[in-house]
C-alpha cells in the first residue's frame, strides 16, 4: 500500500470515527432532553427530568462520579455537555472505571462570582455551582472512590473551588482517585496538587483577561450608543430597536409598578390578559422584577466593572450612553420605578398573589387579614325533606378560635366597591390623588428618601464600629429621621400620574373605568384610600353585612377639609381617620 492509499485510508477511518461520535452525541442528547433510560459501559441508568443527572438504576457495583460542565450555552442546547459525557464514558471504559453518577453543569460559569451567604452567616464572593458542591458532598460521604472530569478547567477555574476539592481528597481514607480525560487534573500526590494549583491560576487569569477585554469592548460600544450584542432582550429586536408588541407589556407592567401594585398581582393580571415570554410561558414575578430593572428599557447604556456584584441594580453613575430612538419608558419614570422596587422597606409577601378583591385588605378586629374560603352548609327542602350541600365563598379570619369574622364574599365586595366609587364621584379630585406641585421632582424626592435611609444605616454602622458615641448616634439619627419623614410626606402628598385612582377621577363613567382596571389596580386603590374592618357576630345571628362593616377613609398627608359623603341605599358612610 503506497503513501497515498495509506492517507486515504486514515482519512476514511477518521471520518467514520467522527460520524460514529456524532451519532453517540446525538443519542446522549436525546436521552438527556427526554429523561430517558441510557446504559453507560454496561450499567443501566436514567437521566433526570432536568437533564442534570444520570443515575445508575441497576444492581451493578459502581464507584465513579463524573462531572461535566460548559460555561455558555443557549437554552435547550446540550450538545457541549453531551460531547463531554461521551468523552468521559470512553475514558472510564478504558480505565475500567464504573460510572454510577453523572452530574451536569450546563451554561454554568466556573469563574463568575456572586455574593452569597455562607453557613456561618458571612457574605462572601463565591462561584454559584450547585452540582460541583453536590459532587464534593458525595465524595466526602465515602460512597464514591473516583472522581472523573474532562479537563481541569471544566472542573475548576476559581482557586477556592480547587482548594475545597483538594481538602476533600486529602482527608479521604483511602485516598479518592481524581482523574481527567486529558490528564490535566490529578491529585494523587503533592506534585500533582502543586501543578493543579498553577494550572488553575493560569486558567483564572485567562478568564480575567477575557472578561476585561469583553468589558472594555462593551463600554466602548455603550459610550458610542451602539448595541453591544448578546442574547436578544425582551422588548427589542436583534438590531437593538424597540419591538413594539413586547414593549407595550413592559410599559403596562411599569405603570402598575409605579402605582405600587405588588409584583405578584401585576404579573397575575397581565398574564391573564395574554402576556407571555419568548418561550410562550406565563411570566413569574421574580423575572418581571428583573425585566423592569433593566436600564435599556429607558434607552440607557450602562457599564460596570466585572468584579462587581452583577445582581445589584444599576445606578445613575454607571450610565455611559444612550440607545438611539425613543425609549420604552421615560428615564425619570424608570429611575422612580427602580427606587420603588429596590426600597429596603418594601414589603414582599411570599406565595401566590391574592385571587380575590378584599383578601388581606379587609381586617378582623383582632388585626388579622381576612382570606377567602369555601364554606359548606346543609339546606333542607321543607316539603320534600331533601338535604343538599350548598357552597358559598366567605371571607374568614385566619384565627380559628371563637369570636372572629366570617362574612359572605360577594356581598361584602359589592358594598365596599360601591362605597368607594360613591366617594370618588362626590369628592374633590385633590382628596383622591392629591395636588400636583410643579416645583417638586418625584424622581429626585425618591432619590432623597433613599439617601436618608442609606445614611441611617451608615450611622448605625458607625456606632457598631465604635466610631461615634451613643449620644452622637441618637442625635444624628433624630436629625436624619426628621429629614426622612419630611421627604416622605412631600412625596406622598404629590399627585402622581401613575396613581391608578387617576383613571377613575378623570373618567366620565366611573363604573366602566372601574371594570377596565386590573384586579391589582383595584386592590391598590382600595389599600390607599380605605381601611375596612368587619365585626364578628354571634353564632346563629343574622345581621346585614352593611351593619357589620366599618369603612374608614385614609387621610392624605396634606390635610384637607373633610368632605361629607351622603349615604346612599347601596353605599356605607365613611368615617375619617388620620
Amino acid at each position: 500500500m503506497n503513501a497515498t492509499e495509506t492517507t486515504a485510508t486514515r482519512t476514511a477511518e477518521t471520518a467514520e470515527a467522527e460520524k460514529a461520535e456524532r451519532i453517540r452525541v446525538g443519542q446522549v442528547r436525546e436521552a438527556m432532553t427526554s429523561a430517558a433510560a441510557m446504559e453507560i459501559n454496561g450499567v443501566a441508568g436514567r437521566w433526570s427530568e432536568s437533564g442534570q443527572e444520570w443515575t445508575a438504576t441497576g444492581t451493578a457495583e459502581t464507584d465513579t462520579v463524573a462531572l461535566v460542565r460548559i460555561s455558555d450555552a443557549e437554552p435547550g442546547d446540550v450538545d457541549g455537555v453531551a460531547r463531554q459525557v461521551v468523552a468521559a464514558v470512553d475514558h472510564a471504559a478504558a480505565k475500567r472505571q464504573r460510572i454510577g453518577l453523572v452530574l451536569v453543569e450546563n451554561d454554568t460559569s466556573a469563574f463568575k462570582r456572586r455574593k452569597i451567604t455562607l453557613p456561618n452567616g458571612e457574605r462572601q464572593l463565591r462561584t454559584v455551582r450547585p452540582q460541583f458542591r453536590k459532587t464534593l458532598r458525595l465524595l466526602e460521604s465515602g460512597r464514591w472512590r473516583t472522581f472523573l472530569s474532562v479537563h481541569l478547567d471544566r472542573t475548576v477555574r476559581d482557586p477556592r473551588d480547587l482548594e475545597d476539592l483538594i481538602d476533600v481528597v486529602e482527608q479521604s481514607r483511602p485516598r479518592i482517585v481524581v482523574d481527567s480525560v486529558t490528564g490535566s487534573l490529578r491529585l494523587a500526590c503533592d506534585s500533582d496538587i502543586t501543578m493543579a494549583r498553577v494550572m488553575c491560576a493560569i486558567a483564572n487569569q485567562a478568564s480575567r483577561d477575557t472578561a476585561r477585554r469583553v468589558s472594555d469592548k462593551r463600554r466602548t460600544l455603550a459610550e458610542e450608543g451602539r448595541f453591544g450584542g448578546g442574547a436578544v432582550r425582551y422588548g427589542f429586536n436583534p438590531d437593538g430597536t424597540v419591538r413594539e408588541d413586547e414593549a407595550r407589556w413592559i410599559r403596562a407592567a411599569a405603570d402598575q409598578g409605579l402605582a405600587d401594585v405588588p409584583l405578584g398581582e401585576l404579573t397575575r393580571d397581565l398574564n391573564g390578559q395574554g402576556w407571555r415570554n419568548r418561550d410562550g410561558e406565563p411570566w413569574e414575578s421574580r423575572n418581571v422584577r428583573t425585566l423592569l430593572l433593566r436600564p435599556c428599557n429607558a434607552g440607557l447604556l450602562v457599564h460596570r466593572k466585572v468584579t462587581d456584584d452583577e445582581r445589584r441594580p444599576y445606578t445613575r453613575d454607571e450610565v455611559v450612553g444612550t440607545l438611539p430612538g425613543e425609549p420604552i419608558i421615560e428615564p425619570d419614570r424608570y429611575w422612580s420605578l427602580v427606587a420603588k422596587l429596590t426600597d429596603p422597606d418594601r414589603v414582599t409577601t411570599p406565595g401566590s398573589a391574592p385571587k380575590w378583591y378584599g383578601s388581606g385588605i379587609y381586617q378582623c378586629p383582632c388585626g388579622q387579614g381576612l382570606r377567602v374560603q369555601n364554606k359548606q352548609y346543609k339546606k333542607t327542602n321543607r316539603r320534600t325533606k331533601e338535604v343538599t350541600i350548598v357552597e358559598r365563598e366567605v371571607y374568614r379570619c385566619q384565627r380559628t378560635n371563637a369570636g372572629h369574622v366570617t362574612v359572605a364574599r360577594a356581598e361584602l365586595d359589592a358594598l365596599v366597591i360601591e362605597t368607594l366609587k360613591e366617594w370618588i364621584r362626590t369628592s374633590d379630585p385633590a382628596d383622591i390623588i392629591g395636588v400636583r406641585t410643579a416645583a417638586e421632582d418625584v424622581a429626585a424626592l425618591r432619590a432623597e428618601v433613599k439617601r436618608h435611609k442609606d445614611r441611617l444605616i451608615e450611622i448605625a454602622d458607625d456606632y457598631d464600629e465604635d466610631r461615634i458615641t451613643r449620644q452622637q448616634r441618637d442625635r444624628s439619627t433624630a436629625k436624619r429621621r426628621r429629614k426622612l419623614d419630611a421627604a416622605q410626606a412631600r412625596l406622598a402628598a404629590i399627585a402622581q400620574d401613575e396613581d391608578p385612582a387617576a383613571k377613575l377621577v378623570e373618567a366620565p363613567d366611573i363604573d366602566a373605568a372601574w371594570k377596565d382596571l386590573t384586579l391589582g389596580e383595584q386592590r391598590q386603590i382600595t389599600r390607599r384610600l380605605l381601611t375596612i374592618e368587619v365585626q364578628p357576630i354571634g353564632r346563629g345571628k343574622r345581621t346585614p353585612v352593611r351593619d357589620r362593616v366599618e369603612i374608614t377613609r385614609r387621610r392624605r398627608p396634606t390635610p384637607t377639609a373633610p368632605t361629607p359623603i351622603t349615604p346612599t341605599t347601596t353605599a356605607q358612610p365613611l368615617t375619617e381617620a388620620a
